[in-house]
């Protein structure tokens, strides 16, 4: 319905408010959606999802928008991660049988949830102590030995290919060179059965064994960055500690998202019988990820509560076991003798695949520290 005479009186936005006012008088939403021009059949867009409102609002119409859209948000994020944390499976069942809108997708809870715990991980008082990748001797000087000897034992337990390079007499010779290292003052990066000055001083060294007594190529590799570092660090060895475990800690995140599509690839290999995507595998991970990261950040800020900050760490990994055998069971719907038995499966071989990324890891930061 046009009002004769009333086209020349407005002028630009004022012509189309009056417009798009005149249409809502007469029950006559606006024909076309203002953000991407496709023709509207109800409330919102087809083509884009916009809700059909006018191009102009008042204060009151703004503030109400906002308010929905913020409580909208926020009624989505609650319910989401309700279920997150307390309906295991629940969510990656709903996305793959299509029903998505009503939660958060899961790349984004991912990126968000993700930033949300390792910001804390990392700026929590006491992190660094709780945290420290470096251990140490009585003395406070940092005892590379015991670390190294505690990544052999950890490989060892999934039967590594990794821990093989290392032998035993390697590390027996890291434990007699470490405590020797303690009677001395001078501070030096000791990977071998010596303390070498010099590459040519270890490779004359080894060039007198017999070939069965020579260090292999990793145990080489590690003597000589050890003798690299010794001078690089040695008139400020703290600093060498301060740089290797924030480098560290700071790769930690590429580590968890580089095993994310192998965490999804196992659970293939196990359901490969069964008619499931890759894909819907790792929308499964991808929420247990979400899990972990949620339920670990709620887990951080507990323990610093006095009344239940002891049990924080161990409620954490309990339900953490628990919850990823109930999102199993749940989701690929077997029976919970099949179940044990996968669950079991998938973790030694994701364990496996946890100690070689974690010592990748090592080395890499040993490398470029």
């Amino acid at each position: 319905m046009e009002t004769p005479g009333l086209e020349p009186l407005l002028e630009g936005g004022a012509m189309e408010q009056a417009l798009d006012s005149a249409n809502e008088q007469n029950g006559n939403a606006s024909k076309t959606c203002h953000n991407c021009g496709s023709p509207l059949t109800g409330k919102f867009c087809s083509n884009c999802g916009q809700k059909d409102m006018p191009k102009r609002q008042t204060l009151g119409e703004l503030i109400t928008n906002f308010v929905s859209s913020i409580w909208s948000y926020e009624s989505k994020f609650i319910q989401t991660t309700r279920y997150l944390l307390f309906r295991p499976g629940l969510l990656a069942i709903e996305y793959t049988q299509g029903k998505r809108e009503t939660y958060y997708h899961p790349a984004r809870m991912y990126v968000f949830i993700s930033f949300v715990f390792f910001l804390l991980f990392f700026s929590l008082p006491d992190q660094e102590d709780k945290n420290s990748s470096i251990i140490r001797d009585s003395n406070g000087k940092m005892d590379t030995t015991a670390t190294l000897n505690a990544i052999r034992e950890d490989l060892n337990e999934k039967d590594s290919a990794v821990a093989r390079f290392l032998s035993p007499e390697f590390i027996d010779s890291l434990k007699r060179a470490n405590a020797n290292r303690k009677k001395d003052n001078n501070w030096h990066f000791n990977l071998g059965d010596k303390t070498y000055k010099s590459v040519p001083a270890y490779d004359s060294m080894q060039n007198l064994l017999p070939p069965e007594k020579k260090h292999n190529a990793l145990e080489r590799a590690l003597v000589i960055r050890g003798i690299e570092l010794t001078e690089k660090f040695k008139e400020s060895p703290e600093e060498f500690g301060k740089a290797f475990k924030q480098m560290f800690l700071q790769n930690l995140p590429n580590v968890f998202f580089f095993l994310l599509p192998i965490f999804a690839l196992l659970l293939k290999l196990l359901y490969i019988r069964r008619d499931f995507y890759y894909s819907e595998h790792l929308v499964f991970s991808i929420y247990y990820y979400n899990f972990i990261y949620l339920a670990g950040s709620i887990a951080l800020l507990a323990s610093y509560i006095p009344w239940i900050g002891w049990a924080a760490q161990p409620g954490f990994y309990v339900w953490s076991a628990i919850y990823f055998y109930l999102g199993m069971k749940h989701m690929y719907r077997q029976g919970s003798g099949k179940t044990v038995v996968k669950y079991l499966l998938f973790g030694s071989l994701f364990s496996f695949c946890l100690m070689l990324g974690i010592f990748i890891n090592l080395m890499i930061v040993l490398y470029k520290v």
